[in-house]
């Protein structure tokens, strides 16, 4: 019997709700409190688009823009109101809560309050991202420079350098910590070749054009010139790769290639598994990462499409050996720019001297892919046979010319999450 007394209350409580529940012509209030999107097979992570529910301006928005990618043609909403409805509709339309609808353009929701006196009609839009993800945004100005050998570019202290080697034998310096450059230096009669050289740190090395001296420059200090660094006897540089360790690493001929590193004093021969590959000229060359680049040139007058990575200047590996992957093609005297997390082999001229394609990987080169068109500068861009690049302030710079044209700026920035275009 006892029993019998508590079943009786709470059935009572239960069949009392149930009524209460059902009876929505006491509400009064149309309004929805929240809005998202159920689970989709096809769509990961739909339920997780935060939306915004304003009930003055009856808008719903997310902030966050959606996919670009996503197709959202058929996907369920899910409108949680304040109180139950006696109806409730999309774009004029009776809906029951289990169809889909398509959200790829904005929609009308009219909900109807349980007394059916008050209505509301919200306007729904899906922000989805309107450009391509990680494309690049471009400006292009230029600087009054022509009749260029080679150059260089590099940034140090907030500023970007830009070195350049004219055929009248005159070294300039540029300078900027916006988009407009402004020379700094010149000297007559140096003949330095931008090609074979590096900017790490305070200091830029480069290479005499004849490959039998070896200058650096110290960037807090541009008024007091280009120094020389006396090379072991009867040597020339074949190239520099970089500084590890406040070493730089360097492969020099005399009788044969010999694999060395200057350690601002003098010059010691170190031990290196990858000589032969790293007799390369007209490789591009960049530090990423606690490692040091050099990717593609030639040996024995032959492209390659060799991607070297080293840690500690004497251990190197070929990354393009150990990937199965696209290979790009090889080519001479290209620039190579990281660049939020990617590196960007931009420029330089194929087996046949034409100019080459750009190519893109993830910063550890193991895997690349042509240039997307979105990502590449337009309007009236073309790779030139001189070409430097480097990032400054989230922007990516490539500095482009022929012989004969002025030299060219173009500056871009990537689309990332934000989505907000900036020049």
């Amino acid at each position: 019997m006892k029993k019998i007394l508590i079943f009786i209350p709470l059935l009572l409580v239960t069949i009392f709700s149930a009524c209460k529940k059902e009876n929505v012509s006491s509400y009064t209030n149309p309004h929805i409190e929240k809005f998202y999107f159920d689970k989709h097979d096809k769509i990961t992570g739909i339920e997780d688009i935060v939306f915004t529910v304003d009930t003055f301006t009856c808008q719903i928005y997310n902030e966050d823009s959606a996919s670009y990618n996503c197709d959202f043609s058929r996907v369920l909403p899910v409108p949680d109101t304040y109180e139950s409805l006696s109806s409730i509709s999309i774009n004029g339309k009776s809906w029951t809560y289990l169809d889909t609808i398509d959200m790829s353009s904005p929609i009308t929701i009219t909900t109807v309050a349980g007394n059916k006196k008050r209505t509301a009609t919200y306007t729904v839009t899906l922000n989805k991202h309107t450009i391509e993800p990680d494309s690049i945004v471009w400006s292009q100005s230029s600087i009054n420079e022509n009749n260029i050998n080679s150059l260089k570019s590099g940034v140090y202290n907030d500023n970007i350098y830009l070195f350049i080697s004219n055929n009248k034998g005159e070294t300039k310096i540029y300078n900027s910590n916006s988009n407009n450059f402004a020379l700094i230096y010149c000297q007559s009669e140096l003949n330095l070749n931008f090609y074979k050289s590096i900017i790490q740190n305070e200091k830029c090395f480069v290479t005499s054009s004849d490959n039998k001296s070896l200058y650096y420059i110290d960037l807090s200090n541009i008024t007091s010139g280009f120094s020389n660094i006396a090379l072991p006897e009867n040597s020339e540089i074949i190239d520099i790769w970089g500084i590890i360790n406040k070493k730089l690493f360097a492969t020099i001929k005399s009788d044969q290639p010999h694999y060395m590193s200057f350690d601002s004093t003098s010059w010691t021969e170190e031990e290196c598994n990858m000589l032969n590959e790293l007799t390369t000229l007209g490789s591009a060359k960049v530090s990423s990462s606690n490692s040091l680049f050099v990717i593609s040139g030639s040996i024995n007058g032959k492209l390659t499409n060799n991607v070297l990575s080293t840690q500690d200047g004497n251990y190197w590996i070929n990354t393009i050996n150990q990937s199965n992957t696209l290979l790009y093609k090889p080519v001479k005297n290209a620039c190579v720019i990281d660049y939020y997390n990617y590196f960007y082999l931009i420029g330089g001229t194929t087996e046949n001297g034409s100019i080459a394609t750009s190519y893109y990987s993830k910063n550890d080169g193991y895997s690349w892919n042509t240039l997307k068109s979105y990502q590449r500068p337009n309007n009236g861009y073309t790779s030139k046979e001189n070409i430097s690049g480097c990032t400054f302030n989230d922007y990516i710079y490539i500095f482009n010319c022929s012989n004969t044209s002025n030299l060219e700026v173009w500056r871009g920035r990537i689309n990332k999450t934000d989505f907000i275009i900036k020049k």
